[in-house]
């Protein structure tokens, strides 16, 4: 099913595009990742009809990682390890045990 172009006229400037069709193919066995678009059609700008024509080819896709550290006023924040008194998702704040 192609993807659908949209066309605006807005204070004098003409922003239209073509209608195109991606095809997807599963990379790594698990995600879908666009391979290939294409483009054939015509715009009707008000100085006349323009025909466009692409095609677009992606490849070499690898994956992306990184290492992160979180700091918070100067000190590590441990994974799994909220800080005292610290907000906790859903509103609600977490302080350690008394022992």
């Amino acid at each position: 099913m192609p993807d659908i172009g949209v066309g605006k006229h807005k204070g004098g400037q003409e922003n239209l595009f073509p209608n195109f069709t991606t095809w997807r193919q599963q990379i790594d066995g698990k995600y879908w990742f666009p391979v290939y678009t294409k483009v054939d059609d015509e715009l009707h700008f008000s100085t006349g009809d323009v025909h466009v024509r692409q095609i677009v080819k992606y490849s070499n896709y690898t994956r992306f990682g990184a290492n992160v550290k979180i700091t918070y006023e100067g000190q590590d924040i441990s994974k799994g390890q909220p800080q005292s008194g610290t907000q906790q998702p859903g509103g609600g704040t977490q302080t350690p045990p008394k022992q």
